[in-house]
């Protein structure tokens, strides 16, 4: 296959990154996203019963800092990023960052998986704003014109090639290794 620099999406996106499972590889949990059409929601780290998909607000080449190494438990360098608009088409919006206390004061329960907890005044504090989470309540459905696949290096593009015949169901493949070298 021949290569070029990659691309990175003209448009405002929304990633979100999978991680490995007990029974699948964060490479395979993408390949079923994208196989799927569908990043599903997930209650981990989201308050309340309603299932959330959670994404960041960070331009890709900005998300070096978030995928470090140090934070491998939480994130791999495996995901997807949607169209910005098209997310909030879909119901996608910023979280609301406040101490937990406080939001159950002004939201109802059901609107609880909207809230980031901030506590500025814990020892060490809670703060995750640099994330610039979005949500989506549920499922986010993609198409995919409006979303690229994220992957760690070249080898892993073609893998996600070699996986869908040549054809994945996206509107590119973005090697984050490359995006995040140092120019020379």
């Amino acid at each position: 296959m021949k290569r070029g620099p990659a691309k990175i999406p003209a448009v405002a996106t929304l990633t979100h990154f999978t991680r490995a499972s007990t029974s699948a590889t964060a490479l395979d949990n993408l390949v079923a996203i994208l196989k799927d059409g569908v990043v599903r929601g997930g209650s981990r780290m989201v308050r309340g019963a309603r299932p959330a998909v959670c994404m960041f607000d960070v331009p890709i080449p900005e998300l070096r800092t978030i995928l470090d190494r140090r934070n491998r438990r939480r994130y791999e360098p495996f995901g997807i990023a949607v169209d910005k608009r098209y997310a909030f088409t879909m119901g996608a919006r910023p979280v609301i960052y406040l101490p937990w206390r406080e939001a159950e004061k002004i939201l109802a329960p059901e609107e609880s998986w909207r809230v980031v907890s901030l506590e500025i005044d814990n020892d060490p504090p809670i703060d995750w704003s640099f994330e610039r989470e979005w949500r989506a309540a549920g499922d986010l459905p993609f198409e995919p014109p409006l979303a690229a696949a994220l992957v760690e290096t070249w080898k892993d593009v073609d893998e996600i090639f070699d996986r869908f015949d040549g054809r994945p169901p996206c509107a590119s493949v973005i090697p984050l290794a490359e995006v995040f070298a140092s120019p020379a």
